[in-house]
This record gives C-alpha cells, structure tokens and sequence, in this order.
C-alpha cells in the first residue's frame, strides 16, 4: 500500500477554482466520510485551508485511488474532473511525504514560514483520528509532520519574521498608503480569511470594522 496526496493550492490554481472545491468547516465531517468510503481509500485526512485543499490517504492501488479523490473534488465543485484536472499534483510514498513536511515547515504556503498552517495541519489530522477516518500510517507520518513543522521554527530562522496572510495584507495597506489607526475599515465577506483580517485590523488599531456578507446571518 502506498501514501498518496492529491490537491490544488495557490500556485497551480486561481482563487475562484479553490473556493468551488474547499470544504468549509461545517462540512468537513461529512466530506471525511465521504472519502473513507470511496473504495480504494484506506486511511484519510482532509486538508482544507484558504490556499490549499489536499487528500492524503493510505491507498490500496494508485491509479484508482487518484481517480477517488478527482472523483470526490469534481463532486465538491459541481463540475467534471475535466474541468480542474489539470491544476491538481500528486505525489506518492516519499515524495507525498516530503510534500507534506514542506507544508507543515511552512516552505509551501504563499507566505514563507507562516504560522497558520502548522495548526491546519494539526487540526486536519485530529479530525480524522476523531472520526476514525486516520489509521496507524497517516498517525505515524503526521506526527514526524508536525515534529518537523516544529524543529523548522524553532532551529532555523524560517520563522522569524513570519506573517500569516492576513497580517501581511494589514502590513502592505499601512506601508502603501497610509496608516490604519482610528480609520473604519470595510470587510467583504465572513469566512475563515475574513476572520484572520478582522483581527490583524483590530491589532493594527482601527477604529471601527464593518463586515459586508451575502446572509445576515
């Protein structure tokens, strides 16, 4: 059997295709199971963030595993896996586990050693372990993930002077045109991003944050 990861990020896809396949918190219980029925899917865990969605899994063969999880992503988008086939990657065995130390490192986010995604990660696998959707490989490989995501930070300089994605873009306003301090601030939007930005904004002193939302609720 071998470990396989299937995804998209920031780098091989526009936004708008990665927002058509993320899974939202609320869904991600029941995207997890999805996947652990597929039939050649032994072991998963979902990873879905704002920049990234991937599927790693402990397969019984490759090809046809590869086709679960294209299967799975044309479903969460409503398409076919024609239409974003080919902004996907996949790695398997040591190069899916390379992958996935880079990412817990900090090495393959849009920003270079953020702290964000270490947690990501982290909660990605709990999850599936709480849903018995991770067995002993995946345990094993995203612990040593996690141990990895940890050594990066605190033995090499990657960390130092690392923004998560919302602080920088509070950064970049404030160094182009202006500072934030007392002004009012518009949001677009109420999802996890939405969320980081409010508090980098609060942080950055605004004095006031409206959020623009497609429901009230």
């Amino acid at each position: 059997m071998s470990v396989i990861v299937v995804g998209l990020n920031h780098r091989t896809a526009p936004v708008e295709m990665r927002e058509r396949v993320a899974v939202p918190a609320s869904r991600a219980i029941k995207a997890m199971h999805d996947l652990s029925r597929r039939e050649h899917l032994a072991e998963v865990v979902l990873l879905s963030t704002c920049n990234r969605i991937e599927v790693y899994a402990r397969c019984t063969k490759f090809h046809a595993a590869v086709s679960d999880v294209l299967e799975f992503l044309a479903e969460q988008a409503s398409a076919s896996p024609e239409d974003f086939a080919e902004h996907l990657y996949t790695y398997y065995d040591d190069g899916a586990v390379a992958h996935l130390f880079s990412v817990a490192a900090g090495v393959d986010s849009m920003i270079i050693g953020e702290g964000e995604i270490l947690g990501q990660v982290r909660d990605a696998w709990q999850l599936a372990e709480a849903e018995g959707a991770s067995g002993q490989l995946l345990a094993r490989v995203f612990r040593h993930a996690l141990e990895v995501g940890k050594r990066a930070r605190t033995e090499t300089a990657i960390g130092r002077h690392a923004l998560s994605i919302s602080s920088a873009a509070v950064a970049l306003a404030e160094q182009t045109m202006f500072s934030l301090r007392k002004r009012s601030v518009l949001i677009l939007g109420a999802g996890e991003v939405a969320q980081g930005l409010a508090r980098a904004l609060m942080a950055a002193g605004v004095g006031e944050v409206v959020v623009a939302n497609r429901t009230y609720a």
